[in-house]
């Protein structure tokens, strides 16, 4: 890794380490939120940086074309920041679609997926809202609604969740609405398992 003493380094970095930072950062808020430290990640934003610049090479020679001047510069730094960022977007997008994992299915081949987690996979992919039960590790049950004002923590040392609508349930089992809706924050020191039901 060059160091930052030297102007030309610097340039070094900004062209072929920070375009992939950005493909990453904006990969990662599709799927946990969560980036690698810098050290341990750098190989992979320039590996990132070289198959974007590979897509890029048609814009480049475009820009190229362009005499000196800030017409020029302000191409240059859309290259290397809104091109990584438009790039990212589509990243993200494909793998919280697992738009290549279907292609691989397709081609009978199997991929590792990229979610570290169940927990990261599974709250990622509530695109509609779920009735939910929550069994505590006392036993009890809370059960509700996760919709789009709830919420799943994404960080991996605290996984709390908010469940937006409470439900009763009744002797029978039958889940009922509350007369006045309320939400629940439960820690994930008190959560046993949950479960997902397509109807209450």
């Amino acid at each position: 890794m060059p160091e930052l003493k030297d102007l030309n380094n610097i340039y070094l970095i900004a062209a072929f380490i920070i375009p992939g930072l950005i493909i990453s950062y904006m990969r990662s808020r599709f799927i946990t939120g969560r980036m690698e430290k810098f050290s341990d990640a750098a190989l992979g934003y320039l590996a990132l940086t070289i198959v974007y610049y590979g897509f890029s090479i048609p814009v480049i020679g475009w820009i190229l074309g362009f005499e000196q001047g800030l017409a020029r510069t302000l191409l240059w730094w859309c290259l290397l920041i809104v091109g990584p960022t438009a790039f990212g977007l589509l990243l993200g997008v494909a793998t919280q679609r697992e738009w290549l994992r279907w292609t691989a299915t397709k081609l009978k081949l199997r991929m590792v997926h990229n979610t570290p987690t169940s927990w990261d996979w599974r709250f990622a992919n509530c695109d509609r809202a779920r009735f939910v039960m929550v069994t505590l590790v006392d036993g009890s049950t809370v059960v509700g609604i996760f919709g789009v004002g709830s919420f799943a923590s994404t960080n991996p040392t605290e996984r709390d969740i908010y469940i937006e609508e409470l439900m009763d349930i009744a002797d029978d089992g039958t889940w009922s609405y509350r007369v006045e809706p309320t939400g629940i924050l439960i820690v994930a020191k008190e959560i046993r398992y949950i479960e997902f039901k397509q109807e209450p």
